[in-house]
């Protein structure tokens, strides 16, 4: 049975899980065009000690730039665990390093394992938003995102 999380450590693992998204949403492709990501739901994992589920949904605005490539991309980023992405609405550009670049249409997905360089997150369309959402398994108090160094 679920129990819900004391309020103040539920608050600041939302404000963490918050700013590592930020933190996220400006070093990918469109730094002003997109929202950084809504954290819905937090909370440990009692069968995973040390680990918590983290779900955020992702907000990407219409991407009228060239398409990413793996060789040609923005500064991507670590996870410090696995990653499901649902895409919900329109088409999202998808791609970790050594393997093609995705685009996943609505009600398609993408997984993202442990320690996977993520280097394309972006809007494949030039006039429709995107959507999707987000499941993590990351260790309890890991920012959820590591930029690569500039």
């Amino acid at each position: 049975m679920f129990t819900e999380p004391s309020r103040p450590r539920m608050q600041c693992t939302l404000v963490a899980a918050l700013l590592a998204t930020f933190i996220t949403g400006t070093a990918i492709a469109q730094p002003a065009a997109r929202t950084p990501p809504t954290v819905l739901f937090s909370a440990p994992l009692p069968d995973a000690p040390g680990k918590q589920l983290v779900v955020v949904e992702l907000k990407l605005a219409p991407n009228p730039s060239p398409p990413s490539t793996a060789d040609n991309h923005p500064r991507g980023h670590h996870h410090p665990g696995s990653v499901y992405v649902y895409v919900t609405e329109g088409a999202v550009r998808l791609g970790v390093e050594g393997q093609p670049v995705q685009v996943v249409q609505t009600g398609g997905s993408f997984f993202e394992a442990v320690g996977a360089h993520h280097i394309v997150t972006e809007n494949a369309s030039a006039t429709e938003p995107a959507r999707a959402i987000a499941v993590m398994i990351v260790p309890e108090g890991a920012p959820l995102t590591t930029p690569d160094p500039e």
